[in-house]
């Protein structure tokens, strides 16, 4: 019997020895794919959040005087003319461009494995979703392709003069942008208003939730006194309450909340 005892130890030790070997190897894997998740946000968000702190500053600009200076582009013998219309729309392009780079680099690792990473897709499915996008998804992702041109290895951001020779009603990239074009012609108009600067909410929420020391972007100030009741409920209910209740100090971007008589 005392063979058997010493067999059955030894297996029993053999064992416990493979399924430790077994859980560490998954530790270690699970720690290098977190690493790697870390390193691959921190290298690559910063160009992102850029393009976004200056789509906030350009929206920000805009709703102090209810966009009136892209209001009469549609009526221009050239809809998409004005400096402000073109410097927005490019801001909105540029960003959906880095957005791309992103989720094009990041194929082939699991961003959610950081805290920022997981924060940053949060983000971007509400960026995306129905009721807060400004245009469909495969317009959105189309006009970010447009604005990424390879150099060598590397890709890079269309420039602005490049840029304005896409908006060509002649040239195939036009088609594309159209959606767009057409969403900001229409900004004297309450519920088109209301949608980008909603959409502004949420990106300037980004800024201030994943750069918070604003080492690459600044602290600017909000603008909830332009929010009508049902954009506010919106952010705060659906926005703030489902997609981003991590995001702390909602009340910069909603306004302090109203005192009961």
């Amino acid at each position: 019997m005392e063979w058997l005892q010493v067999l059955l130890a030894g297996c029993a030790g053999g064992l416990l020895g493979a399924l430790l070997n077994v859980g560490y190897t998954e530790y270690s894997r699970r720690s290098d794919r977190s690493r790697s998740a870390r390193r691959f946000v921190d290298e690559n968000l910063d160009p992102v959040l850029k393009a976004a702190d200056e789509l906030v500053a350009k929206l920000l600009s805009l709703a102090k005087d209810d966009f009136r200076t892209i209001h009469n582009v549609e009526q221009q013998a050239q809809p998409f003319s004005g400096k402000d219309f073109n410097g927005l729309l490019f801001l909105l392009a540029n960003l959906w461009g880095r957005i791309e780079i992103f989720r094009h680099e990041g194929l082939s690792i699991s961003v959610t494995k950081d805290r920022r990473g997981k924060h940053f897709q949060d983000f971007m499915n509400c960026l995306e979703s129905r009721r807060i996008r400004i245009v469909d998804r495969i317009s959105q992702r189309a006009v970010g392709e447009l604005m990424i041109s390879e150099q060598g290895s590397a890709e890079r951001m269309t420039s602005f003069i490049a840029f304005t020779q896409l908006l060509n009603p002649r040239s195939e990239a036009h088609r594309w942008l159209s959606p767009v074009i057409q969403f900001l012609s229409r900004t004297r108009h309450t519920y088109e208003r209301q949608k980008i600067l909603q959409y502004g909410i949420v990106v300037h929420a980004m800024l201030d939730t994943l750069d918070p020391d604003h080492v690459v972007t600044r602290d600017r100030p909000s603008y909830p006194q332009k929010l009508s009741k049902r954009s506010r409920n919106e952010l705060k209910f659906r926005v703030f309450g489902q997609y981003l209740s991590f995001v702390p100090d909602q009340e910069k971007y909603l306004g302090p909340p109203k005192r009961q008589p």
